[in-house]
């Protein structure tokens, strides 16, 4: 079985956004349930193939520093159903989507002070 936490590069942030989500193919708002530096994973029933090239844009961040992101990348993978995964939990259909371009230029760098946010309120509870 493979240990996709050795392989990634980033670390992620498990959260819900909403995500404005386009390829050729439609147009949806869809929620991501992941995001990292590099990439995010959405919850969806409308499955591309991967390589498809997308569009998506959310939000990062409260007001009054709130950004609004916009990133190109690529289906890296996806599921067409449910599945348990290795704790027994239902993971839903979507797909993981591979930035490959994002704007404001400090957008990766925020999600990463997200994650670190997220680490630093973990480990005090």
């Amino acid at each position: 079985m493979t240990n996709w936490e050795e392989q990634r590069k980033h670390k992620r942030a498990f959260l819900k956004l909403s995500v404005e989500y386009r390829s050729n193919s439609f147009w949806q708002m869809i929620e991501a349930q992941d995001v990292s530096a590099g990439g995010m994973f959405v919850a969806t029933d409308k499955i591309e193939p991967p390589q498809t090239k997308i569009e998506v844009m959310f939000e990062l961040g409260k007001e009054p520093h709130k950004k609004i992101v916009h990133a190109e990348g690529v289906v890296a993978w996806s599921r067409s159903k449910p599945v348990k995964n290795e704790k027994g939990e239902i993971q839903p259909p979507g797909m993981g989507i591979m930035f490959t371009k994002m704007t404001p230029s400090a957008a990766k760098l925020s999600i990463e002070n997200m994650i670190k946010q997220s680490e630093d309120k973990g480990a005090k509870t």
